[in-house]
């Protein structure tokens, strides 16, 4: 069981109680020793509530756009004017052009491993600058252009197989892909032609014919609340945490980017929250998510009102007693918002609160 106390500090929730039980010792005679048994003061109404042994959560509250996250430029090194573009807010799927330019176009395509190097046939003698040769190039890249090529067709009449060794077959199905869609046949694969990125992408930049070439950002396809504020809010908001959104209808989503940022406000924590089920009508709107953060595990508490001070500065609390009403010295552990950790009690038993 859980409670989810209002938001405060512990040295304001242990001032708000003190004020409290003060005024309430005060109106008992504070340099007296309370008796064994006595009766509330009739004039006060109150309650008795149980003594409970839970976790206690304290939650924070905070505003979030709703968008599509962060963007990422994308590796394309390209220069010259745009000939076609695909829409802004295009998903972008495998196998898609993402921009030509000068004619020739740039291939989005889905893979794990990104396309570091310029994937070529290394001539046998070939070295590096420190005079090393450098061999065939394998690995999960060659494997990756290999696959893309397979899947068009493009296999050197049966000769390419999925080795992850760029060799002379490789060479001859990139040329042939190559001037299939209006590449120089070179052999040579880089970032012009071909980016590989591990899932599916949501294009941003809006391109016109004619105009320069100009970076391409994209960000995830899925709807992100982007949460900017007080460095505080790390610990509400962790990476994994499972929040809850105040849409509609309510959701949860999940916590998928927390960090720090500094900009013209100053130092900021930035967090990202992966949601399913907003209404795209609420894309650039601004919607209310809380997080939270469990402060103690497995504890008794009461409600701070329950507290009563006494002139030593200790504290105690009225409990019903089998129908009389018995003044019990507890330790006052902690206090989080309107919750207060105890130790003196049992859990189960009734104390009093003030209505």
């Amino acid at each position: 069981m859980s409670v989810q106390p209002v938001r405060a500090t512990r040295s304001a929730g242990l001032a708000a109680a003190g004020a409290l039980a003060v005024a309430l010792t005060v109106a008992c005679g504070p340099s007296a020793e309370a008796p064994a048994a006595a009766q509330s003061d009739p004039s006060i109404d109150t309650d008795m509530v149980p003594v409970v042994r839970q976790d206690v959560v304290e939650t924070q509250k905070a505003q979030a756009s709703v968008g599509f996250g962060t963007s990422i430029t994308l590796p394309v090194d390209l220069e010259g004017l745009v000939t076609w573009a695909p829409l802004p807010l295009t998903t972008l799927k495998s196998g898609d052009v993402l921009v030509e330019v000068g004619g020739r176009p740039v291939f989005f395509v889905v893979g794990e491993s990104p396309l570091y190097r310029p994937l070529r046939l290394v001539g046998r003698w070939e070295v590096d600058e420190a005079g090393t040769r450098l061999g065939q190039q394998k690995g999960a890249d060659v494997a990756q252009l290999q696959q893309y090529l397979l899947d068009l067709g493009f296999d050197d009449k049966g000769r390419m197989t999925l080795d992850e060794v760029f060799g002379l077959s490789t060479q001859r199905a990139v040329k042939d892909w190559q001037k299939s869609v209006g590449h120089p046949a070179t052999g040579i694969v880089d970032s012009s032609q071909i980016v590989f990125m591990t899932s599916e992408v949501l294009l941003q930049t809006e391109y016109r014919v004619g105009q320069s070439f100009t970076p391409i950002e994209v960000t995830g396809t899925g709807t992100v609340l982007t949460v900017t504020g007080s460095t505080t809010l790390r610990d509400f908001f962790p990476v994994g945490a499972t929040i809850d959104v105040s849409s509609q209808p309510p959701t949860t989503g999940v916590v998928t980017r927390s960090s720090r940022i500094s900009d013209q406000e100053g130092v900021r924590q930035l967090i990202e929250i992966s949601v399913d089920g907003v209404n795209p009508d609420e894309l650039g709107q601004s919607i209310e998510v809380v997080g939270s953060l469990t402060q103690a595990t497995d504890v008794l508490s009461i409600p701070v009102r329950a507290l009563l001070a006494k002139s030593d500065g200790t504290w105690r609390v009225e409990v019903d007693s089998g129908g009389a009403i018995s003044r019990i010295d507890v330790e006052l552990v902690s206090v989080f918002g309107t919750t207060a950790i105890i130790e003196g009690l049992e859990e189960g038993d009734e104390v009093v609160i003030p209505l």
